[in-house]
């Protein structure tokens, strides 16, 4: 059985509906991520073609697993920034 953490998937889901632009999937990141031409590609199929559907690009790597990884990796780190700023925020 496949065991899914309510409070990951909420921040995840908060995140896709609340962040800022400089907490989002940017061309920069996803040329970091993937290389210059890939990450052009990806960040094309992201914005254009999925409509920054999180579902839908993740269905898209299912014989890239590799990429797909480092499709989480990358919206973990985003997700992270986001989780750090809403703290500072709280704090200040």
């Amino acid at each position: 059985m496949i065991t899914m953490n309510y409070r990951q998937m909420l921040v995840v889901s908060l995140w896709q509906y609340n962040h800022h632009a400089s907490e989002g999937l940017t061309l920069p990141l996803f040329q970091e991520t993937f290389g210059k031409a890939c990450g052009q590609h990806y960040y094309e199929k992201w914005t254009l073609y999925f409509n920054r559907n999180l579902w839908d690009m993740l269905a898209y790597f299912r014989s890239e697993e590799g990429n797909g990884q480092k499709f989480c990796d990358m919206v973990a780190r985003q997700v992270e920034l986001y989780l750090h700023n809403r703290e500072l925020t709280i704090k200040n």
